[in-house]
């Protein structure tokens, strides 16, 4: 409780909890990047389970579904602030969010590491990413039956 007190003492909606500074989760949500890796490929990443990892089934859903549409890389890897940080300096973030069961997709504006803040992009009139507005909707219509994907939605 005393790191997400002095967090949001500092004007910080969540706390980003690093494990060594690897990345790990945001608040209680799963912690995703999307950015251009330094191969110059799109890619969306998220913490493999480790066992500090929480296996959310709107974590699953989004893998499942990123996978699905075949338009990225989309990778379960360990990642490093770092990484995040010199994305941003190099322009090379799209954008980053968390996603939980309770927020289903929630995006992530700004990071604070070592006194310094690295904005995040988000496109203004979506107030978040377009993969993050996305992925929200299409979870939405999903959960509320508007859609079909696989097997996901039974009809009683």
């Amino acid at each position: 409780i005393k790191p997400a007190r002095t967090v949001s003492a500092k004007g910080y909606d969540q706390i980003l909890w690093l494990i060594e500074d690897y990345v790990s989760e945001v608040g209680v949500m799963n912690a995703f990047v999307f950015w251009v890796n330094e191969q110059g490929e799109k890619e969306l990443i998220t913490c493999p389970l480790d066992g500090t990892i929480l296996p959310g089934v709107t974590r699953d859903s989004i893998l499942q579904l990123t996978r699905h549409w075949g338009e990225f890389k989309v990778t379960e890897k360990r990642f490093k602030i770092q990484e995040i940080t010199k994305a941003v300096k190099e322009n090379r973030m799209l954008e980053m969010f968390g996603c939980g069961t309770a927020a289903v997709v929630s995006p992530i504006k700004n990071v604070g590491f070592e006194g310094q803040d690295y904005p995040i992009p988000i496109d203004s009139k979506l107030s978040s990413g377009k993969l993050t507005y996305r992925l929200a909707n299409e979870i939405l219509d999903l959960q509320a039956g508007k859609k079909q994907f696989k097997d996901w939605v039974v009809k009683l």
